[in-house]
């Protein structure tokens, strides 16, 4: 780690990653405990000192569990351990909205973090009919919902800030991907963080990470010039 530091000028830092898929073997993130531990590596090695593991939860699949989760991420901490690493983790879950999630809120069984966050998202093809009920049912429940990087849903793209503000404004907070901002998921994504940006309604930004490659690309966005003057007026 220390030869990162030494190679190179970071622009942009973040202290808290709320939403990633770096516990492994849960869902389309990543597969082994190996790659979990040098990933949390080189994510430490760029500044984030506490880490909100998300991993999905959809139907059909993938149908994790809160304990399911929680063991992965002792898993995950007794791997670093050995290396004599120690974090600062909890674990919640990336909640595809839809009825099977009303169904989860029914029976109190939501993995949320740090105390009752709770990461949820759309499907990429339409957005959720159920959305609305959903985020009034956690609000019931005392969570407080997070949306996942709206940048990215197409179904949003030419009003991205007329969405975002009403969704803010039934109590729900916002996420915004790290990668987004680096042209990683294309120009409408590009253009949708930095209108939320600018409009000042990004609640949290996080990398999403999936795999060494996304770490890689984190990387070399956030020791860029593009990331200084893109992010220069945001603080995480």
């Amino acid at each position: 780690m220390s030869l990162f530091w030494k190679k190179t000028k970071q622009f942009f830092f973040y202290e808290h990653d709320i939403h990633s898929h770096i516990l492994p073997g849960l869902d389309d993130g990543v597969k082994g405990i190996e790659e979990s531990v040098m990933i949390v590596k080189r994510m430490l090695a760029l500044g984030v000192k506490r880490f909100s593991f998300t991993p999905h939860i959809a139907f059909p699949s993938p149908l994790n569990t809160p304990e399911m989760i929680q063991d992965r991420l002792e898993l995950l901490k007794t791997g670093l351990e050995k290396e004599g690493i120690h974090i600062e983790a909890d674990a919640g879950a990336e909640y595809r909205v839809g009825e099977y999630m009303l169904e989860l809120i029914e029976r109190d069984c939501i993995a949320s973090f740090q105390d009752g966050l709770v990461l949820v998202e759309h499907s990429f093809v339409s957005q959720a009919p159920s959305f609305e009920d959903v985020i009034f049912r956690l609000q019931e429940k005392g969570y407080t919902p997070i949306l996942a990087h709206p940048e990215r849903y197409p179904f949003y793209v030419g009003r991205i800030q007329e969405h975002v503000r009403g969704i803010k404004n039934r109590g729900c907070r916002i996420q915004v991907n790290l990668l987004s901002f680096s042209g990683f998921y294309g120009k409408e994504a590009l253009q949708g963080a930095k209108i939320l940006l600018e409009a000042g309604l990004i609640d949290y930004v996080s990398g999403d990470i999936h795999s060494v490659r996304q770490v890689e690309y984190l990387e070399r966005f956030l020791t860029s010039k593009s990331s200084a003057s893109l992010l220069k007026n945001m603080k995480m």
